[in-house]
């Protein structure tokens, strides 16, 4: 089975080419070849690269990451790492987790109507600078909730190595808000993409959006299934609840029984930092 690599709240400069960002490193892929880049997963959920026969492709690196170290690291525009240095984390004590032998129940509020979930949607606030995608959706559902009471949920789509050499993708993972909603007398689950989306969207029209190929993507239940299938298929969907952050909630959940069950003011600070330059 693939070891867990743990992903942890980031600060960041948040374009995909800007001139430095502070993260983890969650994962390496070498390729199959010595003709391939090396792509490097970072903690944000951008895809970052390395020729193969890059200086800092060394073992004392190499093992480093698996340490939980954190880096500053520069890309070009073409995604291609020119600068990484070894950095103190940004925060102390970023997650904060509840220890739970059973997951607990969590039971999401059902809209009446597609009309009023899409008033929600179009209330948002939106902002056209560059961040992450778990920072937006962490504000608007933490937002939702606050004037609404509304318990949404969120989706994660991951992207498999496969997919991401063949089109040459920018990210491994995205995620979003998502709500149950009643449309002509049934429960339906309907996505509140803000920065992409103008209208709820069912998930399959949701991920078409950003799939190249119109991909069908299967509906996991731990992160395992995706993390232990790396070059399997094109896509994957997570459900999760408002309280998740990053895939780092789902893996930890998996691995030790951790379970979010509020709000992790911390995440919710710097999610607001990042996304919109405010301090709260």
């Amino acid at each position: 089975m693939r070891a867990f690599g743990l992903l942890i709240l980031i600060l960041s400069t948040p374009a995909l080419a800007g001139p430095e960002i502070t993260t983890q490193i969650h994962d390496i892929d070498y390729g199959h070849s010595d003709q391939e880049e090396v792509l490097v997963f970072l903690a944000s959920g951008q895809v970052a690269k390395l020729r193969g026969t890059h200086p800092i492709l060394n073992p004392q690196f190499m093992n480093s990451h698996r340490r939980n170290d954190w880096y500053r690291i520069r890309m070009d525009d073409h995604r291609l790492i020119t600068r990484i240095v070894p950095t103190a984390a940004p925060l102390k004590n970023p997650t904060s987790q509840t220890l739970s032998q059973a997951p607990m129940s969590y039971l999401p509020t059902t809209v009446e109507s597609i009309d009023l979930a899409e008033r929600y949607l179009k209330e948002a606030r939106y902002n056209p600078k560059e961040s992450q995608c778990f920072n937006r959706a962490m504000i608007w559902t933490y937002e939702w909730w606050r004037k609404h009471s509304l318990r949404s949920n969120k989706l994660l789509i991951y992207f498999t190595r496969n997919y991401i050499r063949r089109y040459n993708f920018e990210w491994w993972f995205h995620i979003a808000p998502y709500v149950h909603v009643m449309d002509n007398g049934k429960v339906v689950e309907r996505v509140l993409d803000v920065k992409y989306t103008r209208d709820p969207k069912k998930f399959q029209d949701w991920a078409n959006i950003f799939l190249r190929n119109d991909a069908s993507c299967p509906v996991i239940t731990k992160f395992s299934e995706y993390a232990d299938n790396p070059y399997t298929g094109e896509c994957y969907f997570q459900r999760t609840n408002m309280y998740t952050y990053q895939p780092a909630d789902l893996q930890m959940n998996e691995a030790w029984g951790y379970e979010k069950t509020n709000w992790n003011m911390t995440e919710v600070r710097q999610a607001y930092l990042e996304a919109f330059d405010e301090q709260i």
